[in-house]
């Protein structure tokens, strides 16, 4: 069998799935636009089309992780215009099929969720063709093995993903033309990377991704890594080439936030980033420094601006930037560690090695974790904004007697993302903070004391979500009877998610055992010195020197159960004792309605906003100063009003222009 026939298979079947809803769109959407009947005939296909697509390429993505087909022999295979051989582009190992593997599973919980959450939207088929197609460009790019595949796929996500945040309507287009520009330009900077390299001679003819380990101690190598990293951080959110992600939340479908923003593009963008810095490159100190340092101001700033915003959308677009931080800070320990050896060609001491395997393993975990629960929040944002018709914090309040089951997701979500025991993001954040430990460096120190306060922010920030979304009195949005309004098709992807958050977090050491560790092998980072039973992750050092950490979910969990119970029998008891109940004396005034005793969670945090030092600093920040996007298209702007000011019209001038070129071209020359 040829190898490339499993990828063919895994591939073929979302292309030909969105290629089928196209055609009947593009057969019979003019009925469609002009009779919701024929709108919901197509709509009922789509779904039934897209889900089996996902289904079927779910399972075929979980037979790919268990036995990843065997590599092409040299000069075997298909060729495709005589440029690539298929059967030697696409390559499976354990980091590929982990990122396949979450790709698949994430988006046929999505399909199943808005198969209500896109009910009666104006081009509902449409929307399962794009999402399809965006799954098949995100698999492509994860399993490819040359740069040629890689950049195609690659540019194919940015295209459909810039597709789906404009299915929001007129006001998602600004967020679309804002995210395309960004990642298009993200992705000319990984073009350009690949044509650098290619042109010192580092890259083969085939361009092949792995194995190549191009050592940057050159200012052209260091270069192309910069540019290649920047295309991987882009695509991930990390600052400062983040802001396309808030703006881009505003308008967009829930599903399509929820899928590609929120959870594949990180896969994606880390992705790139663990085989560009580990396998591709081999970086020094310096390198990794600067990995480290955007990990950990991506952690503050971004957790910063998420505690500020009334908007739910915008909080939690600022918390999937700020959990980026974590998986940059893990790669970047990992590359420390790795960095003196790399360079010299010495063997990695066990140590060093030890620290590297646990860093990589924090920030790729987190990567998956944050995938989990990051959906599952947008998730639920999207079904309290079904029930409200707005995600204005300001407006929303006790939708917990109305959305009981989002309700519980939220809060599992909520503590995950914190870094709350027993939950996955504990386990992922503890592993980087491990690592950081054991680096044993200032700035490691330094990272580490950001990485914890972000984490206690985070909680923070999410007392004020639950708070404003789901407790305390009703928003003015909200409806004013305690009917359930519940949708199974939207509440079962909810589940399923916060089922994963506490599975991978209370069996944190299978999952670190199973999951991640073939994963790191597979960019060779060595695993012996990393200890993992099924209930325990631990650091083995030198002989000499103490474990730095010890997590046992097994444990933790039966001790957080056990304080559970006890809460719960004090509950029962209270119940059972009379208490007196009176009404509260109000000093005249109408206590018969929620609004007029309604509190908002929005002004929590208010003092934090108008504090000396960062008043200043949050003003700038909202207004776009430190926006990537707007600065160039400030400067971009001035600089072509002044080149077209110097258009006279007057001969003489364009003349001297010409004298002037000719004169520098010769001293080019001369030199």
């Amino acid at each position: 069998m040829d190898p490339f026939l499993p990828y063919l298979r895994l591939l073929g079947i979302p292309l030909a799935g969105g290629a089928g809803i196209w055609a009947l769109w593009i057969l019979f959407g003019w009925a469609a636009r002009r009779s919701a009947g024929a709108l919901g005939v197509l709509a009922t296909v789509a779904k039934v089309v897209a889900a089996v697509a996902c289904a079927w390429t779910f399972v075929l993505a979980v037979h790919l992780w268990r036995a990843p087909p065997a590599a092409a022999p040299a000069g075997h295979g298909i060729d495709l215009l005589g440029v690539v051989n298929l059967s030697a582009a696409f390559r499976a190992d354990g980091l590929s099929s982990l990122i396949v593997l979450a790709a698949a599973g994430i988006a046929l919980l999505v399909v199943f969720y808005s198969m209500r959450a896109m009910a009666g939207h104006a081009r509902e088929p449409v929307f399962f063709a794009y999402l399809l197609w965006g799954l098949a460009a995100v698999m492509a790019a994860a399993l490819a093995d040359t740069f040629i595949v890689l950049i195609v796929a690659w540019e194919i996500a940015t295209v459909l993903l810039y597709l789906l945040i404009g299915m929001g309507g007129p006001k998602s287009r600004t967020g679309a033309m804002k995210t395309f520009a960004m990642l298009g330009f993200a992705d000319a900077c990984l073009l350009l990377g690949v044509v650098l390299l290619l042109g010192a001679g580092r890259l083969t003819p085939a361009l092949s991704i792995g194995g190549t380990h191009v050592v940057a101690d050159a200012p052209l190598t260091v270069v192309a890594f910069l540019l290649m990293v920047a295309a991987a951080l882009a695509k991930a959110g990390a600052m400062p080439l983040h802001t396309w992600i808030p703006s881009a939340s505003d308008d967009a479908p829930i599903s399509a936030f929820a899928l590609l923003p929120a959870s594949l593009d990180k896969l994606l963008g880390i992705y790139l980033l663990a085989r560009l810095t580990f396998e591709t490159f081999a970086i020094g100190p310096a390198l990794a420094t600067v990995l480290m340092v955007i990990g950990a101001a991506t952690i503050l700033c971004a957790v910063f601006m998420a505690m500020i915003q009334h908007n739910l959308r915008r909080l939690l677009a600022f918390h999937a930037v700020s959990q980026v931080g974590y998986m940059v800070l893990g790669m970047g320990i990992a590359a420390a560690a790795l960095a003196p050896s790399r360079l010299s060609g010495a063997p990695v001491p066990p140590a060093a090695m030890a620290v590297a395997a646990i860093a990589f393993a924090g920030g790729l975990f987190h990567m998956l974790n944050n995938s989990l629960y990051k959906c599952a929040l947008f998730l639920s944002a999207g079904a309290a904004e079904r029930v409200a018709g707005t995600t204005d914090l300001d407006r929303l309040g006790g939708l917990a007697r109305v959305l009981p089951v989002t309700f519980v997701c939220s809060i599992v979500a909520a503590l995950a993302i914190s870094g709350v025991p027993p939950l996955n993001g504990f386990v992922s954040k503890w592993l980087v903070y491990q690592a950081a430990l054991g680096l044993n460096t200032p700035l490691a120190t330094a990272c580490l004391v950001a990485a914890v306060f972000g984490s206690a922010l985070t909680l923070a920030s999410f007392v004020k979500v639950l708070h404003s979304v789901f407790l305390g009195t009703r928003g003015s949005a909200v409806p004013a009877d305690d009917k359930p309004r519940e949708s199974f098709a939207m509440a079962v992807p909810m589940v399923a998610l916060a089922l994963a958050c506490v599975g991978l977090g209370v069996f944190g050491g299978w999952a670190v055992e199973r999951l991640i560790l073939p994963a790191a092998a597979s960019v060779g980072i060595g695993t012996s010195a990393v200890g993992v039973t099924e209930s325990a992750i631990e650091l083995r050092l030198d002989p000499a020197r103490p474990f730095l950490g010890l997590w046992d979910p097994t444990l933790a969990t039966g001790l957080i159960l056990i304080g559970v119970a006890v809460g719960l029998v004090f509950y029962v008891l209270s119940r059972g004792m009379k208490i007196r109940v009176v009404s509260t004396f109000v000093g005249g005034e109408d206590a018969s309605s929620d609004a007029q005793w309604h509190v908002s969670g929005t002004h929590f945090y208010e003092t934090i906003r108008r504090l000396p030092v960062l008043r200043g600093i949050f003003g700038d920040a909202s207004a776009g100063v430190f926006d990537v996007y707007r600065l160039s298209g400030h400067y971009g702007h001035t600089l072509v009003e002044r080149l077209r000011a110097w258009h006279t019209g007057v001969l003489a001038v364009y003349a001297s222009w010409v004298l002037v070129g000719l004169m520098i071209l010769v001293l080019v020359l001369a030199l």
